[in-house]
């Protein structure tokens, strides 16, 4: 693990002193039924008090954290080094942590209107310099102050109102030159963020990740667009979400819009490489907004570079 994501461990462990394993699990349980059973709304469904704060950062924290730092990974490589953050809807700050993972020194807004979250997540970064800053608003209120390199909306979208989610992306592209947005990987995940997509090609941004294009998404029927990343797991959190492994893979969509310049990839590997005897078949899509399939034989310069290659990752490979 980084340093950062050490630090984030141990903050979590921390923050459990004095709480017992049974109340921690019963109230997981029961966070992870409201979320479940919860209609589509202008609100999350939980993070009621300290307690469900603490119970649902210590469940999902991990994952959410892994899953922004491969999106803001991906500002790194196509638009550039980021400096300042404001983080809509920003829960206990994970997304505050996975830039500061890519990016140290960066100073990051954090607007939540949740003060059970606002109060953990302050508690968590309590020995960052610099300090995140906490803003308590609902994001159907606020509105920035400045102008900042990148905004960040991760984990929201899914659980606003249609109206409310095009609000939030209005507001994200109001705020800042780059805006990044997170969703869980499930068809209804991708939907929202395609919703979002073409709503900020109609403000000016461009798009650039996970699609090296402008175009229409070319994925159609049953097919989404989705990534994975492997976080490992600690004791406590295979215990409470009664896993056997010591890792899960987290799914996520993503997306990169910006009013900077952007460093295109030609393509994009949509899905996990098949490897047959001596060749590499990849799935991608392209600049020119195709889906297609192609084959990397042994004899290509480019076959060690296709045997390592991971699903998300531009395509052709950067060679060392």
């Amino acid at each position: 693990m980084s340093s950062v994501d050490t630090q984030l461990h141990t903050a979590l462990l921390r923050a459990l002193t004095g709480v017992t394993y049974d109340v921690l699990r019963s109230r997981a349980i029961e966070l992870s039924a409201r979320y479940r059973e919860a209609a589509v709304a202008d609100a999350s469904p939980g993070l009621r008090d300290e307690l469900d704060c603490l119970a649902y950062a210590v469940v999902r924290m991990p994952a959410t954290y892994r899953a922004i730092q491969a999106a803001l990974r991906a500002v790194d490589t196509h638009v550039g080094a980021v400096r300042t953050l404001v983080d809509l809807g920003g829960g206990t700050g994970a997304a505050a942590w996975a830039a500061a993972s890519i990016w140290p020194g960066i100073r990051s807004q954090v607007v939540e209107r949740q003060p059970a979250a606002i109060s953990l997540g302050r508690q968590l970064a309590s020995s960052w310099r610099p300090a995140p800053r906490w803003s308590a608003a609902d994001l159907r209120s606020w509105q920035p102050s400045s102008t900042v390199d990148l905004a960040t909306v991760a984990y929201v979208l899914n659980e606003l109102a249609p109206a409310v989610q095009n609000c939030v992306v209005a507001t994200a592209a109001v705020a800042a030159d780059t805006v990044v947005l997170v969703e869980p990987g499930t068809p209804r995940g991708y939907r929202h963020l395609l919703e979002a997509r073409a709503q900020l090609i109609g403000l000016g941004f461009t798009i650039a990740a996970p699609c090296p294009h402008q175009f229409e998404c070319p994925l159609s029927g049953p097919d989404w667009c989705h990534f994975a990343v492997r976080l490992p797991r600690s004791e406590l959190h295979r215990r409470l979400k009664d896993g056997t492994r010591n890792f899960e893979d987290e799914k996520f969509s993503y997306l990169v819009a910006t009013r900077r310049p952007v460093q295109s990839a030609a393509a994009r590997v949509l899905t996990p490489p098949v490897r047959p005897k001596n060749q590499v078949l990849l799935t991608l899509c392209t600049s020119d907004g195709r889906r297609t399939q192609t084959r990397v034989p042994r004899s290509s310069p480019d076959y060690p570079a296709a045997r390592s290659v991971v699903q998300g990752a531009a395509w052709p490979a950067q060679r060392s």
